[in-house]
């Protein structure tokens, strides 16, 4: 069982989970392992989905039933949601293109950046939303539900998140990225 039911602490960890592995992911790109970056990618992809889906059947819901939803609507998150999705769908074509161009070394290198620089769209729209959750969704939730409501939805799927994320670090430990972005 987690040790808190207050839904802005076990999200906010959620998030610094997720901004982690895209780093990686970045790092992978930055190394020309292109082919790594996809599976660390693909591994965020499962973890943020998850993520997604809690809120969105669980949290979005009751913030929308709540009287006093502060500066933004229930709405405004779901939308949100959909954008990323969208962000995360050019991303992963962005980095195919990417993997399966056939450049030399300084082609290769200026199109790692302007990857890089078209993933900073992604990565700034997730920090914002991120932002906007841990200022607004959350606290409210926390201080307009009870106990017993968010024990009940927070224990499954912190259960389910630490499975789901044991999964893919193990993955992503075995690319072995982390050891040698580590070690540069």
């Amino acid at each position: 069982m987690p040790s808190s039911t207050n839904l802005k602490e076990v999200i906010t960890k959620c998030h610094n989970v997720l901004d982690e592995i895209f780093l990686i992911h970045q790092e992978a790109v930055l190394l020309g392992k292109f082919d790594e970056a996809k599976q660390i990618l693909d591994c965020y992809k499962v973890l943020h989905d998850l993520h997604k889906d809690f809120e969105d059947q669980h949290l979005i819901p009751m913030f929308d039933e709540l009287g006093n939803q502060g500066q933004w609507q229930a709405s405004l998150y779901t939308q949100e949601h959909q954008k990323i999705n969208e962000l995360m769908d050019n991303t992963e074509n962005n980095l195919r293109q990417l993997s399966e161009s056939q450049l030399d070394d300084r082609n290769l290198r200026r199109n790692i950046i302007a990857f890089l620089d078209r993933e900073k769209t992604f990565k700034g729209y997730c920090e914002h939303h991120q932002e906007r959750e841990e200022a607004g969704l959350l606290p409210s939730l926390d201080a307009q539900t009870d106990t017993e409501w968010r024990a009940k939805i927070i224990w499954p799927f912190v259960k389910e998140w630490e499975q789901c994320m044991e999964r893919n670090m193990k993955i992503i430990k075995n690319l072995k990225i982390v050891n040698e972005s580590s070690e540069t």
